[in-house]
């Protein structure tokens, strides 16, 4: 999160007020307030088509080492659907198709601050899966053979996925 002291707009030293119930800092000059918004990130619970989960192993901080689903951040302009499918082709190489909604997270973060996290459920139909520099390995695991996910919210990511499988059969 950019820390602001003087305004981007004017170049004013920003002052600290009350605005719609929150503390905010505020330009006195032209009237810029910075509200702080979450960073939005994108998670796709892939399976193939005899319904293994893609689970990857990353290689670089947060949660360096750890066993996760693939995503990342959004791009300026990229829908949550575009930004998904992309951090899955450009981690493992895979195209895949969304089937749906999972559901949408807050969550905080000590390396990049608040973060709203969407994931989507996705079918890859083929493919060779080729990992990036983003990651140790990645694989497709029954889910009785899924390594340990120690992320919390990839844990809750699956849980609400299997939870609405067994709801809403496809």
């Amino acid at each position: 999160m950019k820390v602001y002291s003087y305004c981007p707009v004017c170049g004013t030293p920003l002052k600290t007020a009350k605005i719609e119930y929150r503390t905010r800092k505020t330009c006195p000059s032209c009237s810029w307030i910075h509200y702080e918004n979450p960073l939005p990130v994108a998670v796709a619970y892939t399976e193939n088509l005899s319904g293994e989960l893609l689970v990857v192993r990353r290689a670089h901080h947060p949660a360096y080492n750890e066993w996760a689903l693939p995503g990342g951040f959004l791009e300026s302009g990229e829908s949550p659907q575009e930004g998904c499918l992309r951090e899955l082709q450009e981690e493992t190489s895979l195209n895949g198709k969304i089937v749906h909604l999972i559901g949408a997270y807050h969550r905080e973060s000590k390396m990049y601050g608040s973060l709203l996290v969407v994931a989507y459920k996705v079918i890859v139909r083929e493919g060779n899966l080729r990992i990036n520099h983003e990651l140790y390995e990645a694989g497709f695991y029954p889910y009785e053979s899924i390594p340990q996910i120690n992320i919390p919210l990839h844990q809750k990511i699956i849980e609400d996925a299997r939870n609405h499988e067994y709801q809403h059969p496809l």
